[in-house]
């Protein structure tokens, strides 16, 4: 490349089909972008297409490069941000946990797998060749889809997803038992805290829910989840408005529907956790 020459900017496409709700995709090329430690409410696949990153979880950081899969499941805190601020390309598909879980109850060897599988990186040229085939189906235009050769893509989509999993029961890691911090009362408190995520909580609402005290709160929602609870709460309130939005919902809509009184805050809060402005994610 010539030395004046300009760089590529950055550019993002998200995957959405009326026909196929339960999943939304993104590509990303030659992305900046950091993100905040954030959570998913659905199974999140993501592949590294060029350049390098990190992939971080609570319990330690990862670099991943070219090829690599990351599997997040869904609730856990996590972020990926581009290796010293460089360049870097990825895809990333976000599944209804629901739909996913009667996915893989239809098979034996899957059934529990989205919600007992740990976070992960899985290195395998079989994944990648599985997120290929499903990029391709999803990519697929209304004159594709009306022609008389064209893929099934609800079917393609099927077998791409439920291949990859059959592949992560192979590959991948389950906890072998639960964590000590996933006692009844603080799950009570993070419950009340998604079902009322739009609203002001106090944290001695949530410590009594919990039945332990705020200090006690604050390290447990740490140890467990990643983050405080009120940082917790942002991230619910995030997702919600994600959501929001893909139904059709303006920007403004939007932030006041979910508890937002500062449009600037919800801007910078949607942005440093979904990297895409409200505006950019709303777009078709």
């Amino acid at each position: 490349m010539p030395t004046n020459a300009l760089p590529i900017p950055a550019q993002m496409h998200f995957w959405r089909d009326p026909a196929l709700p339960f999943l939304e995709g993104r590509r990303a090329t030659g992305s900046l972008s950091c993100y905040a430690p954030h959570t998913h409410p659905t199974f999140s696949i993501g592949i590294v297409d060029a350049g390098r990153s990190v992939f971080a979880l609570a319990d330690g950081n990862t670099a991943i490069g070219p090829g690599d899969v990351v599997l997040v499941r869904a609730g856990d805190v996590h972020a990926c941000n581009p290796e010293e601020l460089q360049r870097w390309s990825y895809r990333m598909f976000h599944i209804d946990l629901h739909w996913l879980e009667a996915l893989l109850a239809e098979s034996p060897a899957t059934a529990g797998l989205a919600t007992a599988m740990q976070s992960q990186v899985l290195r395998s040229a079989e994944a990648v060749r599985l997120l290929d085939r499903l990029t391709d189906a999803l990519e697929q235009d209304a004159a594709q889809q009306e022609n008389d050769k064209k893929t099934d893509k609800e079917a393609e989509v099927i077998t791409c997803l439920h291949e990859l999993m059959l592949l992560c029961a192979e590959a991948c890691a389950r906890p072998a038992h639960a964590d000590a911090a996933d006692a009844p009362g603080l799950r009570l408190a993070h419950d009340y805290l998604q079902a009322h995520c739009r609203e002001r909580i106090a944290i001695d609402t949530l410590a009594a829910l919990a039945g332990t005290g705020r200090y006690q709160l604050i390290r447990q929602f740490r140890r467990r989840y990643g983050l405080t609870p009120h940082a917790l709460q942002l991230d619910m309130k995030i997702n919600q408005a994600r959501m929001l939005l893909q139904q059709g919902a303006s920007a403004a809509d939007a932030a006041y529907d979910t508890g937002f009184a500062d449009q600037s805050h919800f801007h910078r809060a949607f942005k440093s956790r979904v990297a895409a402005t409200p505006l950019q994610y709303s777009k078709p």
